[in-house]
């Protein structure tokens, strides 16, 4: 029973000088810490640096700019530089064109919104939620555009696309170039389809059914 009473008094004391002995050499023992915990390059203000950064090259009435770190967009009166992981709004008096270069640009009509998911050089995707926004792709850069469960890849070429969230209706007229889109029907099946120039698709978010329309 002494030596096991020993035992325990000997770790305590133990433990109490290696504790002391950090403590009394913080300073040293926090720089030998600090290479263990590298800071991250993850930036939740800002877009990652290989993303691209386009512009509003004109807007009028409301539009509205949302950051990445934002809940809600804000009203802006005067043009912004767009990065990845912002989205851009405009209400019932509002229009404006957002530019990229070397990818293109998309004029965004009164009430609707676009979310720039990524901007990268390998692929830029936007998220249209509501509205009617035209779109010119002139780069070579791949153009992704996703309407609900929608999903359209540009060629180059002149397009509109149209979201109503509220029927769900989604239409998208091909001016120039072509398109093809896709998306999983009510059995999970996936659905690709190339529209020509001249053509429009028209699909309903709800029962997942599409059909090309000549203009």
């Amino acid at each position: 029973m002494k030596k096991l009473f020993l035992f325990i008094i000997s770790i305590a004391i133990g433990t109490a000088i290696v504790t002391f002995g950090y403590l009394w050499d913080v300073p040293r023992n926090s720089q030998l810490l600090k290479p263990f915990f590298p800071k991250t390059l993850f930036s939740i203000a800002d877009a990652p640096g290989q993303s691209l950064s386009g512009e509003i090259a004109s807007m009028s009435g409301n539009v509205g700019w949302q950051s990445r770190t934002a809940d809600y967009a804000t009203l802006i009166n005067s043009p912004v530089k767009v990065q990845q992981g912002e989205a851009i709004s405009t209400y019932q008096n509002g229009e404006t064109t957002v530019n990229f270069p070397g990818i293109g640009n998309m004029t965004l009509s009164p009430n609707t919104q676009v979310n720039f998911i990524q901007t990268l050089p390998a692929n830029f995707v936007v998220e249209q939620k509501q509205g009617i926004s035209a779109y010119i792709k002139n780069g070579n850069i791949p153009i992704s555009v996703r309407a609900l469960d929608l999903l359209i890849n540009f060629e180059e070429g002149n397009y509109a696309v149209s979201v109503d969230k509220d029927s769900t209706n989604i239409i998208v007229t091909v001016n120039s170039g072509s398109i093809i889109v896709a998306f999983n029907d009510t059995n999970n099946n996936t659905n690709i389809v190339t529209v020509k120039e001249g053509e429009q698709y028209l699909f309903n978010n709800n029962t997942k059914l599409g059909r090309i329309k000549p203009l």
